[in-house]
């Protein structure tokens, strides 16, 4: 095993040692809703959970992705000064970002409340929760985290938000048995993890805020705001169309039909948790290796690796999808087997392909990674139309399934087809081609 894949595994199984941890108690949290809402409820709570996460992918920018591809240049040159600019502009990114997010949240609940009919006494609670989520950004530091390679202390921080979630979810349980009350619940949590998240991160670092800094970071690096905006666009594209298949649904179907779908995709995100881990832990590796052209055969032996954890992946949705599903909700669930295993599978394809994109980014061809993932996007939009009115929840999940196959294989020729940045000039993030 090369060194690097070496250090690609050990960051991972960090990672992977809190993802494991956050799985066990999502499927713990989820199970003390269901039983708490029942299934109309709990897809009321899941709606109101998916505008929130629409809203913050819509305005957030991917400040980790900004802080590693610019402080690394920073840490090279030894430079603590220039690492302060760069994680102080993150910080001003993603605070500036929660400012406008509350702002669209203010119109989104109310218009939410009537498209897909949740009661008016459920605005507040929702505004809270989507201003909460919104407010406890975490980006600028969990990418610290990264360039720092402390994935350890990134994987006991991220441990907060569902160990928080279970802990509200039982004090719902028992003294608001409700959406509203599971909804302060995960507000709460929003914003201990990110309390404990920058708290972790800045320990050993710190960010200057000062406005002659920040402009002279703007000033040194005119190619950043592409980079950031092409990243932020990439990711929207990515998030927020999770979150429109569930608005659809809820819309399309109703509450019911939304919950039933969000039981299969907890499921599917819990079986699945390898595929954000790994991007993270080898984001920082294809930055490195991509500087010295030798990202394509790194990418070869990632992929590899991934495909055979999605296999592995697939084959235990199948066989323990339904008990699983008997085990954390009512009979009223029972249908969501189906479900959980196309979105396995879906998942499965997205851990394929889960270096392709970072590793365009890392190559500074952020452009060519936003149109790809536009294309993907438009697939499953298409295949949503298509599917979702004729064959409800389960359409939902094939389309999804249709979605993550498209981004797979035009990720994939987008990454293998292009010579690397590096190989070409070896630039700077601010020379870096988008």
């Amino acid at each position: 095993m090369s060194p690097v894949l070496r250090r690609v595994g050990v960051n991972a199984g960090w990672l992977m040692a809190g993802r494991g941890f956050q799985a066990v108690l999502s499927i713990a949290y989820l199970a003390i809703a269901t039983r708490t809402l029942g299934l109309v409820d709990f897809g009321k709570f899941t709606l109101v959970v998916a505008v929130g996460q629409a809203i913050s992918a819509l305005v957030g920018f991917q400040t980790w992705q900004f802080v590693v591809r610019y402080g690394s240049q920073a840490l090279a040159a030894q430079d603590e000064r220039a690492l302060a600019r760069v994680v102080g502009v993150a910080a001003v990114l993603d605070f500036a970002a929660a400012a406008l997010g509350c702002l669209i949240a203010l119109g989104v609940i109310v218009l939410a409340t009537r498209w897909v009919g949740l009661p008016d006494d459920l605005r507040l609670p929702a505004f809270g929760f989507c201003a909460a989520m919104l407010i406890a950004v975490r980006s600028t530091p969990t990418g610290v985290l990264r360039l720092d390679q402390r994935f350890r202390d990134a994987a006991v921080a991220d441990a907060a938000l569902p160990a928080v979630r279970t802990l509200g979810a039982l004090a719902a349980a028992l003294w608001l048995p409700s959406v509203a009350g599971l909804l302060w619940a995960w507000a709460a949590a929003e914003l201990v993890t990110a309390a404990v998240t920058w708290r972790t991160a800045m320990k050993h670092r710190r960010l200057s805020l000062a406005p002659a800094d920040l402009k002279r970071f703007v000033r040194e690096e005119p190619g950043f705001w592409r980079f950031v905006l092409m990243t932020n666009l990439s990711s929207t594209l990515t998030m927020t169309a999770k979150q429109f298949t569930l608005i659809l649904i809820g819309a399309f179907s109703g509450p019911a039909a939304a919950g039933l779908f969000r039981v299969a995709a907890q499921l599917a995100q819990a079986l699945a948790k390898a595929t954000q881990t790994f991007s993270r832990a080898a984001y920082s590796e294809l930055v490195e290796a991509s500087s010295t052209g030798s990202d394509r055969a790194l990418l070869r032996q990632l992929t590899l690796v991934a495909g055979i954890a999605a296999a592995a992946m697939v084959g235990i949705a199948a066989l323990l999808g339904e008990p699983l599903l008997h085990l954390i909700a009512t009979r009223q669930f029972s249908g969501a087997y189906w479900p959980v295993v196309i979105l396995v599978g879906a998942a499965g394809l997205d851990l394929v392909g889960f270096a392709f994109e970072p590793a365009m980014t890392a190559r500074g061809q952020t452009s060519a990674a936003f149109w790809l993932r536009l294309v993907s996007t438009g697939a499953l939009v298409a295949l949503l139309v298509l599917l979702l009115p004729r064959f409800g929840v389960v359409g939902g999940a094939w389309a999804t399934f249709g979605g993550s196959l498209a981004a797979l294989l035009l990720t994939g020729w987008g990454v293998f087809r292009q010579p690397s940045a590096s190989a070409r000039a070896h630039p700077s993030p601010s020379q870096a081609p988008v």
